[in-house]
């Protein structure tokens, strides 16, 4: 998928994304990628989570990445600096702060179940904005996660 230049930054990517997705999951298969090094943070914005080693395609970084889980949930851009986290039942706006190089996510409660599908996705984006840490802030209390970069980042 490839979008020009001067359409960027104009949600025309993420409709794109968002439709082949559908697609996919109509046709009752897992959405997988070749995703460059560079553009792996767009895919961790829309839920996918890198698996495997870094390999060359054309000559140009790339991570396998995929969309796994329950399709029922949801993780893409709501706007230029936050999430949007989708489920049948829910719907939460994610702000993300970035001190240095830590992220802080300030989360309402979540199920045990929500939080499982959330948490190595929101680590995956982190992760491939630059961050080293990510902090949940969740009413229990504080959990911090150190992150590998995009090119190592294993979400097991």
């Amino acid at each position: 998928m490839a979008v020009l230049a001067s359409a960027r930054r104009h949600n025309v990517g993420s409709k794109l994304l968002r439709h082949a997705i559908d697609s996919i999951h109509q046709s009752g298969n897992t959405p997988i990628l070749g995703a460059q090094i560079s553009a792996m943070g767009f895919y961790a914005n829309h839920g996918f989570l890198p698996r495997g080693a870094v390999f060359k395609d054309a000559g140009i970084d790339h991570r396998t990445m995929e969309l796994t889980g329950d399709p029922s949930k949801t993780l893409m851009p709501l706007d230029s600096e936050s999430l949007r986290f989708d489920t049948p039942t829910l719907l939460v706006a994610i702000e993300p702060q970035i001190e240095e190089t830590t992220m802080r996510i300030n989360l309402l409660r979540l199920s045990d179940d929500e939080a499982a599908w959330l948490t190595p996705r929101l680590m995956c984006y982190a992760s491939t904005h630059g961050a080293e840490t990510l902090v949940l802030e969740i009413p229990e209390g504080e959990v911090s996660f150190p992150l590998d970069p995009p090119e190592t980042f294993q979400c097991s």
